[in-house]
């Protein structure tokens, strides 16, 4: 792809440097002189653009890194906010800077060299917070349960699901003491369930009898996925289509929400996985909240939306934020919060996701 045409679209047409032509013509000519400090934004430094003539091109006064450490880092499990651009907006709402992450990570999904491969699969590591309170006497406490899945889809439509459970462990450091005062103990019976603190044998099946996928509630079989617009609005247009039947109010948070899983969820093809950030970076209830890490320490872009389920009395709404790494446009974790009946945070962190040719197998502990 064109790298001017990539700097264009995430950031309009430069305007005209008078020092820029200077300090080009001494760079071609081979003028010793002190080599400038050049200010680059976060957003292009995750994005990848290192072609000599797109750093020059987005060089903006106002907007530094240093030069000697990795830019926008933040310690494990932390978000960092920050305004950019639209006179000192707030973080919470779609920044310049917020826009721009979403569509480099168009830019790079579009050219995804993988996705000829055999099989899409996506590997996650699922964690829940048990909704039964164990224990006995004062000694209460709550577990997570964690489990692996994977699912594998062939080009011709077959599907298999994998799962292995991982085990249960205290959810917090106060629910870890109370377990100890508890004895420790490694099982218990819970609404008819047995849970352990030891994984299980994973296993894998085929999926048979049911369409595969779906989008807002509505099913989506393998080829109808590989159909969809790759325009960004005709993607929009035929989302909000889908889900005409909405309540009043709560249309935005559906579409952004059907959008956001064609990022990492199902198997797009790169044109459409490229239309849905794109998409996603027009939205105005996408709020983009700053640089932050997922649970296994990886650094991304933090995203949320509140949605109301299709079906759900308001206010029954949930969030869904999203770690994406701009620079391999990949999903990264996701986190559903105040999912009605549910204890705690819903938290899927993205193991692997895109094209592999793999075949598919039992899910190996990570």
């Amino acid at each position: 792809m064109d790298e001017l045409k990539k700097v264009r679209e995430l950031y309009g047409e430069p305007q005209p440097d008078p020092f820029l032509k200077e300090r080009v013509r001494g760079l071609l000519e081979g003028e010793p002189r002190r080599r400038p400090r050049l200010r680059l934004s976060w957003t292009v430094a995750v994005a990848g653009l290192a072609a000599s003539a797109v750093a020059v091109a987005v060089m903006v006064p106002g907007m530094s890194v240093p030069e000697t450490s990795a830019p926008g880092m933040s310690a494990p499990g932390t978000s960092v906010p920050e305004t950019s651009g639209e006179s000192g907006a707030p973080s919470g709402v779609m920044t310049i800077s917020g826009r721009s992450i979403l569509l480099a990570a168009a830019t790079t999904a579009e050219s995804d060299p993988t996705a000829t491969s055999t099989y899409w699969r996506v590997r996650k590591l699922y964690r829940q917070t048990h909704p039964e309170q164990l224990g006995t006497g004062a000694n209460r406490y709550r577990v997570v349960e964690s489990r692996l899945t994977e699912q594998w889809v062939a080009r011709d439509g077959r599907v298999w699901s994998g799962s292995r459970t991982l085990g249960v462990r205290p959810r917090s450091a106060a629910d870890e003491e109370a377990w100890r005062r508890d004895g420790s103990p490694t099982e218990w019976s819970s609404q008819g369930d047995v849970l352990s603190t030891s994984p299980e044998k994973g296993e894998l099946k085929a999926v048979t009898g049911k369409v595969p996928f779906s989008m807002a509630g509505r099913e989506m079989t393998f080829e109808q996925l590989q159909k969809l617009p790759v325009a960004p609005a005709a993607l929009k247009d035929w989302v909000t289509k889908a889900v005409h039947d909405v309540p009043a109010g709560t249309l935005d948070g559906v579409v952004a929400d059907a959008l956001s899983g064609l990022l990492w969820s199902k198997p797009s093809p790169p044109d459409v996985r490229a239309a849905a950030y794109r998409a996603l970076a027009e939205l105005p209830n996408v709020r983009y909240l700053g640089r932050t890490t997922d649970e296994r320490g990886r650094t991304g872009a933090e995203f949320s939306f509140t949605v109301q389920p299709p079906g759900a009395q308001s206010p029954a709404t949930v969030q869904r934020t999203l770690i994406i790494d701009p620079g391999s446009s990949q999903v990264l974790s996701s986190t559903v919060t105040s999912r009605p009946g549910i204890k705690g945070d819903q938290v899927e962190v993205v193991l692997e996701a895109g094209w592999t040719d793999d075949e598919p197998a039992v899910p190996e502990l990570p």
